[in-house]
C-alpha cells in the first residue's frame, strides 16, 4: 500500500498510528509536502495538498484528522483515484478504532458521512 499520511507527525496519531502501521505492514509513507506550516497547520492548504497527493502518487489509503476531511475538495471526474480504497479519520481525542461510526461532526451542525471517493473511511477516536 502506499499510504497518504495528512496529519502533522508531530501529533500521536500522525507519528504511531499512520507511519508506524504502514511501516509495520510494508507500505510506503507518502508526506504530502505543506511548506511553511507549523503545527497541524492550515485545514484548507492541507486538504488541497493531500488531494493532489492522492492522484499523484495514487495512494491506496488516507490517514487524516476530521479538519482536513472537512476541508478536502470532492473529488472531480477526470481526478485518477482509482487505487484509492480507504482510511482513517482522527475524530477527537481517544485511540480506538471505531468501526461501527459511519460519520463525523465536523462542527457547525456539519456531519458528515466517512466516506471520501467513494470509499468508506475508518473513525479512530474515543466512544462516546
Amino acid at each position: 500500500d502506499s499510504v497518504c499520511v495528512s496529519i502533522t507527525l508531530c501529533h500521536a496519531f500522525g507519528i504511531a498510528s499512520a507511519v508506524s502501521s504502514t511501516l509495520m505492514a510494508g507500505g510506503t509513507v507518502v508526506l504530502p509536502a505543506v511548506g511553511g506550516i507549523r503545527g497541524c497547520g492550515n485545514p484548507n492548504q492541507r486538504a488541497e495538498v493531500t488531494l493532489s497527493v492522492l492522484k499523484s502518487e495514487a495512494c491506496t489509503l488516507l490517514f487524516a484528522d476530521s479538519h482536513t476531511l472537512k476541508a478536502l475538495p470532492p473529488p472531480q471526474p477526470n481526478d485518477d483515484l482509482s487505487k484509492f480504497r480507504g482510511g482513517v479519520v482522527k475524530i477527537g481525542s481517544g485511540a480506538e478504532f471505531l468501526e461501527d461510526v459511519t460519520s463525523a461532526d465536523l462542527g457547525k451542525g456539519d456531519v458528515r458521512e466517512l466516506v471520501y471517493a467513494g470509499e468508506r473511511l475508518v473513525a479512530f477516536g474515543k466512544r462516546k
